[in-house]
């Protein structure tokens, strides 16, 4: 690393200059390791998220994109491009407000629009204005389907890694990724459609009431981020209907996932197919160079073991049963709102519609990249795993210090990348903690990495009793109850049942938790992240997007989320 840059860190796009951290942490919250970004991030996902805005009809790839067009890596992390965000908005007929609004959540210290002749585009304009007609209109969406099946067969079709030589692996994960390339178009329109709706809903039914718009959305139902914890929550259920499975989780987790096996065949069976179909999925799991559920049952299990102290009354199909009452009572209020006028009526119809199909494609776009990645990471993993054993890296996991024109080295003599794989290692590491800059306008020289001070140097205001926390509407509910401050995974087994869930961001392996909450604050957020989707699905209040959630709110403080305003009341200090 030197101290101006890191290894894989990306040129800006010097059409589109500015960058946020804010709903990237929502991808990928950690620093990326170079061999993700180099072969998952730069030569696949960002060519795929630029030809996405070609193919959503916002952005012309005769345009000529920089590679970073859509989002670039500064100092390790992922950034996205608010340029492009805002530049979509425009040529969509947006104002650059409402763009920050949904996106971002209107963060008061976003830099200003400045803006640029190109700026607004007539042809892209009409292409917008098509795609957006068929976003309020469309019941199908033939192409995510299609990137599901391809997606779903790379899986099915899946060589045996266990024989393959180290070249063939490394030619299995380079074979699967262009395939991100195809995935991206559904992801991009899914992520901009999905924004359609709910901006429909504000402007009918005006600024007073846009925490309405949060309760009219509710549940889209056959979310695949949700699905995973339907089945966990089957498993716990098992664990707890049986003596001798409650018995071997009391015993706490040393060991547990060869101490269960075979107690009962129905649990191993289960467990099996969870791992079969939900396996891809996993912490920060963006990166190649992360476990995932397939690759550290492990972390599955640690999820069972708290879903199983849950009570049945706590199950997802309660809490979303309680919360569709609440939803038809939104609706009822909406259209008193809208009043007799037949084709405002309509609209709304239309864009809730729309709202709910398109919140569900977002999550379903997400998982066909994300299984795409998956099918890289295994032979990757077990190139890892063989080159430790034999000694010619220290860890499995510094395969993916590695970057791709590396990797033949690494698979023909590998003992001459293990030096320089273990020194990339430690100054990787360095790249966890530090205090990002929010917004990059690279227009400006970009600060150099080493002048970032590391988290925890820097003052923070700690809440006061009375005091009201403002971020987004997530999922409509009020909820009272103690803050519990998890930053990591590795943090679950310090959650307690019914507590307040606080959290820098979420992905979808963490949705469990979501599950054994009784309301979830996170850091960053806006319409149409993770966080506010998947809350919906489980019917739990969420208040997403608090600038310093974890810093400022101590662990164990009595708090109320409002989950339709966007507030969290500090009613007690611990």
């Amino acid at each position: 690393m030197t101290e101006e840059r890191w290894l894989v860190d990306t040129d800006p796009s010097a059409r589109l200059p500015i960058y946020t951290r804010l709903n990237a942490s929502d991808v990928l919250s950690d620093p990326i390791t170079p061999l993700g970004a180099d072969l998952g991030w730069i030569q696949n996902i960002l060519p795929g998220w630029n030809y996405g805005y070609a193919f959503h009809g916002s952005y012309s790839l005769t345009e000529q994109p920089d590679v970073a067009a859509s989002s670039g890596i500064f100092y390790g992390h992922l950034y996205i491009n608010l340029s492009m965000s805002r530049l979509v908005g425009i040529r969509g007929g947006l104002s650059v407000e409402l763009v920050d609004q949904l996106f971002y959540g209107g963060d008061p210290d976003i830099p200003e629009y400045v803006g640029h002749p190109g700026d607004e585009n007539a042809d892209a304009s009409a292409r917008l204005a098509e795609r957006n007609a068929w976003i309020m209109s469309t019941e199908s969406f033939p192409e995510l389907e299609e990137d599901r099946v391809l997606a779903d067969r790379l899986r099915t079709e899946r060589p045996d890694v266990s024989t393959m030589t180290p070249a063939a692996l490394v030619a299995r994960a380079r074979s699967v990724m262009p395939l991100e390339r195809a995935a991206w178009r559904g992801e991009v329109v899914a992520t901009n459609g999905a924004a359609v709706g709910p901006s429909v809903l504000g402007q009918l039914l005006g600024p007073d009431n846009q925490d309405l718009v949060v309760r009219l959305v509710g549940s889209a139902g056959d979310v695949d981020s949700a699905l995973p914890s339907y089945a966990l929550w089957a498993l716990g259920r098992m664990v707890r209907a049986n003596g001798q499975l409650t018995a071997a989780f009391d015993e706490g987790l040393a060991d547990i996932t060869s101490r269960v096996r075979g107690i009962d065949p129905d649990f191993d069976a289960a467990f099996a197919r969870f791992i079969a179909d939900f396996g891809y999925r996993g912490p920060n799991e963006w990166d190649l160079g992360s476990v995932s559920w397939e690759t550290n049952p492990e972390l599955v299990i640690s999820l069972v073991d708290r879903l199983r102290l849950q009570e049945d009354t706590a199950s997802p199909t309660a809490r979303l049963a309680e919360h569709s009452q609440e939803t038809g009572e939104a609706l009822a209020q909406a259209r008193a709102i809208v009043g007799d006028d037949s084709e405002a009526q309509a609209t709304l119809a239309a864009a809730l519609a729309s709202a709910r199909r398109f919140a569900a494609w977002r999550e379903r776009a997400k998982s066909n990249c994300i299984k795409v990645l998956h099918e890289a990471r295994v032979p990757l993993m077990e190139l890892g795993r063989r080159l430790h054993e034999s000694g010619d890296l220290d860890a499995p996991e510094l395969v993916f210090m590695a970057v791709d024109d590396e990797l033949d080295l690494l698979a023909s003599e590998p003992r001459a990348l293990k030096g320089v794989l273990a020194d990339r290692h430690r100054a990787w590491k360095d790249l966890f903690g530090l205090e990002l800059p929010t917004f990059l306008d690279t227009r400006q020289p970009i600060p150099p990495l080493e002048s970032l001070r590391r988290k925890g140097d820097s003052a923070v205001v700690l809440a006061e009793t009375g005091e009201v926390l403002h971020g987004s509407g997530a999922s409509p509910g009020v909820a009272r109850g103690r803050t519990r401050t998890i930053t990591s995974m590795d943090d679950l087994r310090s959650f307690e049942v019914g507590e307040i869930l606080v959290a820098p961001q979420t992905d979808p392996s963490w949705t469990p938790l979501f599950m054994v909450s009784a309301a979830a604050i996170t850091d960053v957020g806006a319409m149409g992240s993770h966080a506010m989707i998947v809350s919906r699905e489980l019917g739990i209040p969420c208040t997403a997007g608090v600038p310093g959630a974890t810093r400022r709110i101590p662990e164990g403080t009595l708090v109320e989320v409002d989950g339709a305003k966007g507030t969290v009341t500090i009613l007690e200090l611990p």
